[in-house]
């Protein structure tokens, strides 16, 4: 099913097999989690409020956020490449092994969903302004603090260039207007398509596995002992709780 998911939407399957396991995305949409070094970086699901809103939560420690700058040195390449899982190459020896699908995303839909002082965002899909299409979660500082690398891509744009900015997601998305990815590289690109008005272009790559939600020990993980961030994720903590026992 899932296969027959992602081919419709236009990626092609990958079957991972040499990964190291360093970058991993697990669960599925509105119940995922981001690892970086093997460690929980970022956790994204619903409240559970009785509401649709939405939230990601990202752990305090900021080696996680250096080590996935690190790791970026390895996943330079040319935006002009045509084939989308060559593109991927870099990405994908970073994975976990498993079946992944890889496709170039053209002229996206997304909204963008930064981290308050508190290490959350929160959204709610389907709101007629803001809220169109893909959630996508930095894992970086948003707005990027370079303000002259975005100014050098968004020339590029305006000059016809469409650089690709990297989102890894939980699954191919069943809803366009309600599900999360993370932008794994790519946020000055993504800064410099918003300043000039264009749609994004992405490489995209979604894990393909069954689907089941992320493990209770990552949320608690990112939540690092803050008690206002443990109630308000208590509810997709009872939810990750029970689906795992």
């Amino acid at each position: 099913m899932i296969m027959r998911l992602a081919q419709s939407l236009g990626y092609e399957v990958v079957d991972v097999k040499d990964g190291d396991g360093t970058l991993a995305v697990d669960g599925h949409d509105g119940a995922s989690s981001l690892r970086v070094g093997w460690r929980p970086l970022i956790v994204e699901g619903y409240t559970g409020s009785g509401s649709i809103d939405r939230f990601a939560i990202r752990t305090r420690d900021a080696r996680h956020r250096e080590s996935l700058r690190d790791m970026r040195d390895r996943l330079r390449f040319p935006d002009r490449w045509d084939d989308a899982v060559e593109l991927a190459g870099p990405i994908l020896r970073l994975l976990e092994p498993g079946a992944y699908g890889v496709r170039r995303w053209p002229d996206a839909n997304v909204h963008i969903e930064p981290f308050g002082e508190n290490r959350s965002a929160w959204w709610y899909p389907y709101e007629a302004i803001g809220t169109e299409g893909t959630a996508v979660i930095p894992t970086d500082n948003w707005p990027p603090p370079n303000d002259a690398m975005v100014e050098l891509y968004a020339d590029a744009i305006q000059g016809g260039e469409r650089p690709l900015a990297v989102l890894l997601r939980s699954e191919p998305p069943g809803d366009e207007q309600d599900c999360a990815a993370f932008l794994i590289d790519g946020h000055h690109k993504l800064a410099a398509y918003r300043r000039t008005g264009t749609d994004p272009h992405f490489l995209d790559i979604a894990r393909l596995a069954d689907r089941r939600p992320c493990e209770p020990a990552d949320l608690h993980a990112v939540i690092g002992g803050d008690g206002k961030l443990a109630q308000s994720a208590a509810n997709l903590m009872r939810y990750l709780q029970h689906s795992g026992s």
